[in-house]
């Protein structure tokens, strides 16, 4: 049985491209009616998730101390539980892909003063980071992440920008452009990007002491491996808040069955239908050229590499 924090397929972002590069893919955010959060049916699950990992693991998913006026902020945007809720239209469509708010209304009353990063955390279905200002960059000065997708929020508390990726494969290109990324994104204008993954697990959480031997349980399973993974989008924002010297970050993570997310029709577009092997027509193909298109790294990075012969293998003959 699958469980029931997944999304429909036909909600879930298509941002897979070819050829796969790693840099920003930066969208900008409607100035007047920016969605910096979603709200669907699964709202009162992912709290449900949520409050298990804070209560289980909250000396990694809570990590620093949080500013007051920042939280506010952040209380202020999450949504209401008595908030109309459903679903986007998907790709193509503008709520879940290209960031147009689904219905929301601010929280209803103030939160309680002192400690509030849990409760602002369980208001909504978005991780987020808070970063301050200093002399020489924005650093990360509180996580509330609570769904990390392989990394460890307590590495990364008063790292900045620089620092946070530079674990990441083929980093060259993030890093090039960091400053100017700092800048707009996280003191002028609320932007989005989409980052996209497969795993082999459905579980929102998936910090690296409780992933690393999915993938090797999943390739020990000889029947087909296609159906046993899960397409994992986060879609990312950022919240300017020079008033407060700081800024907030975003991560709404998404999960849906892989095969299900392949059935649905590829919409053309120019960056999405041409591999290395011509036009694509599926969105299976589409995903095989894409996979292709990673350095060694990149594959090595997300867990991959003993899992691409057969991936793609199956990709190329999924009907």
């Amino acid at each position: 049985m699958q469980p029931d924090w997944l999304t429909p397929a036909s909600a879930m972002p298509w941002p897979v491209t070819t050829p796969f590069r790693m840099r920003p893919n930066l969208e900008k955010l409607d100035a007047d009616a920016p969605a910096w959060l979603l709200r669907d049916e699964l709202a009162e699950v992912y709290r449900r998730e949520r409050g298990q990992v804070i209560a289980t693991h909250r000396e990694r998913a809570m990590v620093g101390s949080p500013n007051e006026d920042a939280l506010a902020a952040i209380s202020g945007l999450a949504p209401s539980p008595l908030a109309g809720e459903g679903w986007g239209e998907g790709e193509g469509g503008s709520s879940s892909n290209r960031g147009s708010p689904l219905k929301h209304t601010p929280h209803p009353s103030p939160l309680p003063q002192g400690e509030r990063g849990s409760d602002v955390a369980l208001a909504m279905q978005e991780d987020f980071v808070i970063l301050k200002q200093e002399a020489d960059a924005l650093r990360t000065e509180y996580l509330s992440v609570c769904f990390p997708s392989r990394w460890d929020p307590r590495e990364k508390l008063g790292l900045d920008f620089a620092a946070i990726h530079a674990p990441v494969a083929d980093n060259q290109t993030l890093l090039a452009v960091g400053q100017s990324i700092m800048t707009m994104a996280f003191m002028k204008q609320p932007m989005l990007r989409h980052v996209w993954l497969i795993v082999p697990s459905a579980s929102l959480d998936q910090h690296p002491e409780k992933n690393q031997a999915w993938w090797t349980g999943a390739l020990r399973d000889m029947s087909p491996l296609l159906p046993n993974l899960f397409f994992r989008v986060e879609r990312q924002t950022t919240l300017p808040l020079p008033q407060f010297q700081r800024a907030v970050f975003f991560i709404r993570v998404m999960m849906s069955p892989l095969v299900d997310v392949l059935r649905l029709p590829l919409s053309v577009r120019p960056e999405a239908v041409v591999g290395s092997g011509g036009v694509v027509a599926t969105r299976a193909q589409a995903l095989a050229a894409s996979l292709r298109s990673m350095t060694p790294e990149v594959i090595a990075y997300r867990g991959m590499t003993n899992a691409m012969p057969r991936l793609l293998a199956e990709l190329d003959h999924f009907e």
